[in-house]
């Protein structure tokens, strides 16, 4: 009767293994031993990260589903297989079925996710970079240079006093005072919500440079909620402060009168 059961298990079509409870392989199929290296223990046949799970899984005579083992093949040293046994007075009666269709179509996946997510980290890079670009416009349009007569220009400041709002129109601003010949740029702070430290800081470097070229800077439009920021600021030292339109108009004219009648405002 054992020999008639040994020779049916020798012929099965399928890597079968009969085990003990320590897992020690009693015998085996045919195709097992074509799939697998010889091997006295199943567990030096699974790999190190899923042996913890096989012994736990596979000598629970409770289990009743099949479970997936990684093991280690005569042609890969990693398949997935999907493992079943049935216990029978001590004796375990184990299948595996290789799931290398399943393994090929997770890796395909992976893959597929992976070539999603470098297109979006492609298309985020892009769309930062249109960002930046919209960004760096806006601040240059946040502060444009505003020709008012031969020798006066109007920096009409906007939004946020930021060190990004000086900083993208820093060389703009000095380059177009010291080619246009003015002498007298004024900063209109009328349109500004909020002022910062560090731009307050930026500003008054920005004034610096332009007394450096002969430029004389004004401040006007200044709102009860800006005087906190600037407060304890040398930048009184380098510039000129005035209320309103009206006293930059006469300052104009009282200080270029031959040039009164070429005023121009916009």
């Amino acid at each position: 009767m054992n020999n008639v059961l040994g020779s049916n298990i020798k012929h099965l079509p399928i890597p079968y293994f009969e085990i003990d409870e320590q897992l020690n392989i009693l015998s085996r199929s045919d195709k097992s031993r074509e799939t697998f290296t010889s091997k006295e223990n199943f567990l030096d046949l699974v790999d190190l990260e899923s042996r913890e799970k096989a012994i736990f899984l596979l000598v629970s005579e409770k289990l009743t589903q099949e479970i997936e083992l990684v093991l280690q093949t005569v042609n890969s040293p990693y398949s997935l297989f999907s493992c079943s046994i049935q216990w029978d007075d001590g004796v375990g009666h184990l299948v595996c079925i290789e799931q290398s269709g399943k393994l090929k179509a997770l890796e395909s996946k992976v893959e597929q996710q992976c070539k999603r997510l470098a297109e979006t980290d492609f298309e985020l890079l892009e769309q930062k970079e249109e960002l930046e670009q919209s960004l760096k416009r806006i601040l240059e349009l946040s502060a444009n240079f505003i020709r008012l007569s031969e020798h006066a220009g109007l920096v009409p400041l906007s939004g946020e006093l930021s060190p990004q709002l000086i900083q993208e129109n820093h060389l703009s601003l000095t380059n177009a005072a010291h080619d246009g010949d003015f002498n007298m740029v004024f900063f209109d702070f009328s349109n500004l919500n909020k002022l910062t430290t560090d731009g307050i800081t930026s500003l008054r470097e920005l004034i610096h440079s332009l007394n450096l070229v002969g430029v004389i800077c004004y401040v006007i439009g200044l709102k009860p909620s800006h005087a906190f920021y600037l407060k304890n600021k040398d930048i009184y030292d380098k510039a000129y402060f005035l209320r309103n339109l009206d006293e930059f108009i006469q300052i104009d004219l009282e200080y270029n009168p031959p040039q009164k009648d070429n005023m121009m405002l916009h």
